[in-house]
């Protein structure tokens, strides 16, 4: 694997993850607040992790736009330099990509501020899923058209595993840390815990529906999905998807009834979150692999 595959794959990667963060963040937010907890006692902690993620998608995101010049270009890195701008400028995966950056540069000005009220919430949602879209439009979904079924899939999938992974994350990293826990009263985290568990399961049913859709769409054939780099990559991530939802079962039906007895239910509950928050990190990075490869039925 060359230099240029391996920036696009990193790159992916890393905008993935930062996306997924300010999703999940964005919800905890009014998730922690559900707890009787004053919003203002995590935020300035949370705003500092968000810059982080925002930071991050955002040099992702102009990086892969470095590596896509190089692809289409056929050329290495240093190559690509010179032809960056005109990349960017002349073509629609440049303007995107310039998009999806852009977004990223405004939601971090917006926590940089340290804006917070339901205006600035909007704006984040709103940018949030304007970085959805353009995303989703630069893969393979965006190659038939923007207003196609396959782009809107891709868009849904792309929000529900950033909805999911970045709900995990934030629990599992933030919002239930030691410190936290030792702080809480029995049962203080009932609320919070429930409807992170409803949006999990809100988004693994829109992974489902849509990764069906799109795998058929990308592999055509169950020869595709066993022979090939890029079917064996796809099954690859729904082992680890499936493996994060049995996670997320026991959690649902064993960890959260032990969260609401004792602070040690709410550790065990963060625990499980952590092992699971490796495993979608795994699917986001197989996603990223994904990305950089051509899938069957285009070949």
């Amino acid at each position: 694997m060359d230099a240029v595959s391996l920036l696009q794959i990193g790159s992916a990667f890393a905008l993935n993850v930062g996306f997924a963060w300010l999703v999940g963040s964005w919800f905890a937010r009014y998730w922690i607040q559900s707890n009787g907890t004053s919003r203002d006692d995590s935020e300035a902690a949370l705003r500092k992790l968000d810059l982080l993620a925002s930071g991050l998608s955002a040099v992702g995101s102009a990086v892969a736009l470095l590596a896509a010049t190089a692809v289409m270009g056929g050329v290495g890195l240093r190559e690509a330099c010179p032809m960056f701008w005109m990349m960017v400028s002349s073509t629609d995966y440049g303007h995107a990509g310039s998009i999806s950056t852009l977004a990223m540069i405004v939601l971090f000005g917006i926590r940089w501020a340290g804006i917070a009220s339901r205006a600035s919430d909007i704006v984040m949602a709103l940018t949030l899923a304007i970085f959805a879209v353009t995303r989703a439009s630069m893969g393979h979904a965006g190659e038939e058209g923007f207003w196609t079924a396959a782009l809107a899939a891709e868009a849904i999938h792309f929000s529900s595993i950033g909805l999911w992974t970045g709900a995990v994350l934030v629990s599992a990293w933030f919002a239930l840390s030691e410190t936290r826990i030792v702080a809480f009263e029995i049962g203080a985290t009932d609320r919070y815990l429930d409807l992170m568990s409803q949006a999990a399961m809100v988004a693994v049913i829109g992974i489902a529906i849509t990764g069906i859709f799109s795998a058929w769409h990308r592999v055509g054939t169950s020869d595709h999905l066993l022979h090939t780099f890029y079917g064996m990559t796809l099954l690859a991530k729904i082992a680890l998807v499936l493996a994060a939802i049995a996670l997320g079962g026991y959690n649902k039906f064993i960890g959260l009834p032990a969260a609401s007895r004792s602070h040690s239910g709410v550790r065990l509950v963060r625990a499980t979150l952590q092992i699971e928050s490796f495993l979608l990190l795994g699917a986001l990075f197989s996603a990223a692999i994904l990305t950089s490869q051509q899938p069957p039925t285009a070949m």
